[in-house]
């Protein structure tokens, strides 16, 4: 027969095999959690980054388009209206710069905006009728700066 003290020291080995295999999966489980966690935290900050870069771009790209859009609205209001260069205040004070050319019913209008380190450059050709005064967009075309 087993006596009592071998019989304590059989179980008290077992239960601590038990305890270190508990130890090892409770720290495995918990590090993949860590490493998960930390991972979606990266990625989070990835992503807000991204949009944050597709916002400013998006701002930079509509502020250079009210260049545009101003250009055009001097152009109908004097048909012979040129300008080497005027700015306008979308996003800050004169962050946006606007030239006009206008050559013989043909106008070209550039328009740069500088916004969080997005430049766009924008120009529209614009076509002025002489008899009606009708001034018409043809094309516009995003410049590489």
């Amino acid at each position: 027969m087993i006596s009592n003290d071998l019989m304590f020291k059989k179980l008290s080995i077992k239960n601590s095999l038990k305890g270190v295999a508990t130890l090892i999966t409770v720290l495995s489980i918990g590090s993949l959690i860590s490493i998960i966690s930390f991972s979606m935290a990266i990625i989070s900050y990835l992503s807000a980054q991204n949009i944050k870069s597709a916002l400013d771009s998006t701002k930079s790209f509509y502020a250079a388009y009210s260049g545009l859009q101003d250009a055009q609205l001097k152009l109908e209001r004097d048909k012979d209206y040129s300008s080497t260069n005027f700015n306008l205040s979308i996003n800050d004070d004169d962050d946006v710069s606007v030239s006009v050319s206008n050559i013989n019913g043909e106008a070209i209008a550039t328009s740069t905006n500088s916004f969080s380190s997005v430049n766009k450059k924008l120009q529209t050709v614009f076509i002025i009728d002489t008899i009606t005064g009708l001034v018409t967009p043809t094309s516009t075309t995003e410049l590489s700066l």
